[in-house]
Order: C-alpha cells, then sequence, then structure tokens
C-alpha cells in the first residue's frame, strides 16, 4: 500500500472524489436514508473516492492481509488512544470549560436496540477507516515531493485526522474542540497503525474495540 502511494500519482478523475467526500459528510452521519444505508455509506463513498483518486488497485492493497505479528499491536494502539483522547477531553474541561456532547449514535431505545444498533456502528467504522484514508492518502501523494516521505506523513495524517473529525459535525453538535481534538487528532495512532501493518485491517479492529469500549456502558444502562 505505501509503495503504491509513493510511486503512484493521482488519476485526473481525483477531483470527483470530493463529490462522494460531500456525500459522505451529509447522508453518512445523517438519518436521511431508509433502515440500516447510512452504516454503509461512508465505506461507499470511501471506497469509491480512492478509486477516483488512484484506481481499482488501491481497494486491493488497503484491505490486503496484514502479517500476523501485527494484530499483537492493536490492544496497545485502543489502550493508547484512550489515553490520548480522555486527555483532550479532560484539557477541554479544565482549561476551556468545554462540555463534551455524548454520542447518541446508539439512540434511546431499550438494551436489544442498542445491541443492534451497535453491530451496526461497528460495520461502519470499516467505512470510517476507507473514508478517512481516502482523505489522507491524496494530500500525502501532493506533498511527498515538497515534503519528503516522513514529512508529507505526518502532515497528511493530520490533515486527514482533521478532516475526519470534521464529519462528526452532527453527532457532536458542531463542537469543533470535540471534533478537533478527542475525535480528530485523538485518532492518529490508527493512522499510524496503517503505516506500521501496510493494511486497514488492523487500524479497523483497533477501532471497532475502542468504540465497542466506549458504547457498552451506554447498552447496559
Amino acid at each position: 500500500m505505501l509503495n503504491y502511494l509513493k510511486q503512484t500519482k493521482l488519476a485526473n478523475t481525483a477531483p470527483l472524489s470530493l463529490v462522494l467526500l460531500i456525500i459522505s459528510a451529509l447522508l453518512g452521519t445523517s438519518h436521511i436514508l431508509p433502515s440500516i444505508l447510512p452504516y454503509f455509506v461512508l465505506l461507499i463513498c470511501g471506497m469509491g473516492a480512492l478509486c477516483l483518486q488512484y484506481n481499482l488497485a488501491i481497494i486491493k492493497l488497503v484491505f490486503a492481509r496484514p502479517q500476523r505479528k501485527m494484530w499483537w499491536e492493536v490492544i496497545p494502539i485502543v489502550i493508547i488512544t484512550m489515553i490520548i483522547a480522555y486527555i483532550f477531553v479532560i484539557v477541554g474541561a479544565v482549561l476551556f470549560n468545554i462540555p463534551v456532547n455524548k454520542n447518541d449514535a446508539l439512540g434511546n431505545g431499550d438494551q436489544l436496540s442498542k445491541l443492534i444498533n451497535l453491530f451496526w456502528v461497528s460495520i461502519s467504522l470499516i467505512g470510517e477507516e476507507v473514508i478517512t484514508a481516502s482523505l489522507t492518502f491524496p494530500i500525502y501523494t501532493l506533498t511527498l515531493k515538497k515534503f519528503g516521505n516522513q514529512k508529507a506523513w505526518l502532515f497528511a495524517a493530520i490533515v486527514g485526522s482533521l478532516l475526519f473529525g470534521l464529519l462528526h459535525f452532527r453527532v457532536y453538535h458542531w463542537n469543533l474542540y470535540q471534533m478537533f481534538f478527542p475525535i480528530g487528532l485523538g485518532r492518529l495512532p490508527f493512522t499510524w497503525l496503517w503505516l506500521k501493518a501496510d493494511s486497514l485491517w488492523p487500524a479497523i479492529v483497533a477501532h471497532i474495540l475502542y468504540d465497542l469500549i466506549l458504547f457498552i456502558p451506554l447498552v447496559v444502562n
């Protein structure tokens, strides 16, 4: 995946991916679409955006099977991500008096309905990693020659994470601090895991476990 990005230029159709990214932001975070369809919007639009930015080969690469040893990185990454997120939350509350808006993705139904919604939310997290890749990869490609490999990845990872945070504008009611820091920059360990695994899968699993830890108490209550 990484070597491919280093050697490949953006396709002429790359600007069209902006349309899919806008659609994903509008439909993937709302209840406009019926039933379970919103949970698949980020995945579909993210894959479509990647294909427009590069070509179909990128899909196989982002879902490549990682080395077995990479699965041992998942739990530490979940712990690190949680620590970073809580630090951002505490800093926001103590220094800036910024309230934390709860994520109501599970709804207000009974435990069974919340469990069902939790399953679909977990599926949608695959799409969150793919859509973040579609926000991050083009920035890396565009800045690689100017910044060099490491600086380009750092810049792309930060900008991609901030844009990922903005996708949550409905969920967190335009709480910019929460979107940019606990949700946006707080996900950088997942992006680091992309690089080390050369695949999205370990980060997808880490992201799902992370959200399960946050959401399970909401199911029980």
